[in-house]
């Protein structure tokens, strides 16, 4: 049993120059594969996570200025909102100057034109008063005449005054 045992081993493994030919083998094997094919890939493997990487830093910092634009675009327009603000103010407040100017100008112009109806009208009552001044004078005139050319009594002074009145 003992040399049966020690048959299977010896089936189980080779001569010593098998296995070191065999182990040589695999490790030139494994050489040539590390060379090959790892190392290759592991540099891709690498090249492929930096420019990832490199993708997500510049798409960081895309977005940071694209934040900052924005930023800048907003405080833009409330500049903007404001300056539309201060033109609608400066706007209303030149129009109020301009109704308060024309407002000023129309209350001038109707109190000249009120002022040059009441001349108007006081030089009209002082010629209306100046002319019937002259006709008073005339008729006191004339009435004088008539009554120095008749006899000058009460009842003619009556009828004459009032003929002249009536005339």
């Amino acid at each position: 049993m003992r040399q049966d045992l020690a048959e299977k081993f010896e089936k189980i493994f080779p001569s010593i120059w098998m296995m070191l030919a065999t182990l040589i083998a695999l490790a030139i094997t494994v050489l040539i594969l590390t060379f090959l094919l790892y190392k290759p890939v592991k540099k891709s493997i690498k090249d492929r996570q930096d420019l990832i990487q490199k993708e997500i830093d510049h798409s960081i910092e895309l977005n940071k200025k694209s934040d900052e634009k924005l930023y800048l675009a907003n405080l833009k327009l409330d500049m903007a909102g404001s300056e539309a603000n201060n033109i609608v103010k400066n706007a209303k407040v030149e129009a109020e100057k301009v109704i308060i100017d024309y407002t000023n100008k129309a209350k001038t112009e109707s109190k000249r034109m009120i002022d040059e109806a009441k001349i108007l009208i006081n030089k009209e009552h002082q010629a209306l008063l100046e002319d019937q001044r002259n006709q008073i004078a005339k008729a006191a005139t004339e009435l004088s005449r008539k009554i120095l050319a008749r006899e000058v009594s009460k009842k003619t002074e009556s009828e004459l005054i009032d003929e002249f009145l009536k005339d």
